[in-house]
């Protein structure tokens, strides 16, 4: 682990995650309950969008640090035959969730940009993944598609291709 990221870790506390911007779309001629999966791939994405840092008075007269981060995740259905299409701005999926969410945390200290950014990649995906993934599988009840679009377990970006096999003692 890098010193950015640690010193990151230590000073930032998680104070709440809220969904600030949300999308979903069904394709017209899709009837959900009716809708037969066979020949079609779920894609996704995820990102830290922006962070935002505002400096605030503490009770005791010493500043404290709110930091928002801005996670986009989204994920959609496509058909296998529409995959080079979909790489189009026009494109319309099957179905499309999209969303925004919010993580707050507070820092009894100023964090440095490459400390803001080490966290971004490593911690703010963690905690707002499990909105996320009940985000999903709610609006895919409410949409009538079931099973919903499997959201996967969260992994830490770049640490899947690093783990080692465990020894065996």
């Amino acid at each position: 682990m890098n010193g950015c990221l640690k010193n990151a870790q230590d000073c930032l506390c998680i104070q709440s995650v809220s969904l600030k911007k949300s999308k979903i779309f069904v394709r017209d001629e899709i009837d959900p309950p009716a809708f037969e999966r066979d020949e079609t791939a779920p894609q996704s994405f995820r990102t830290v969008v922006r962070v935002k840092e505002i400096s605030l008075a503490g009770p005791d007269g010493k500043d404290v640090w709110d930091y928002r981060f801005f996670y986009s995740a989204g994920v959609r259905l496509i058909y296998l035959e529409e995959e080079k299409e979909s790489t189009k701005d026009d494109y319309k999926p099957i179905l499309e969730i999209a969303v925004v969410f919010e993580a707050k945390y507070l820092s009894k200290k100023q964090l440095a940009e490459e400390e803001q950014k080490a966290f971004s990649v490593d911690n703010v995906g963690y905690h707002v993944w499990p909105y996320w993934r009940e985000y999903v599988q709610s609006s895919c009840a409410r949409t009538g598609f079931s099973p919903a679009i499997e959201v996967p377990v969260y992994i830490i970006p770049g640490k899947e291709k690093n783990s080692e096999p465990a020894k065996e003692a």
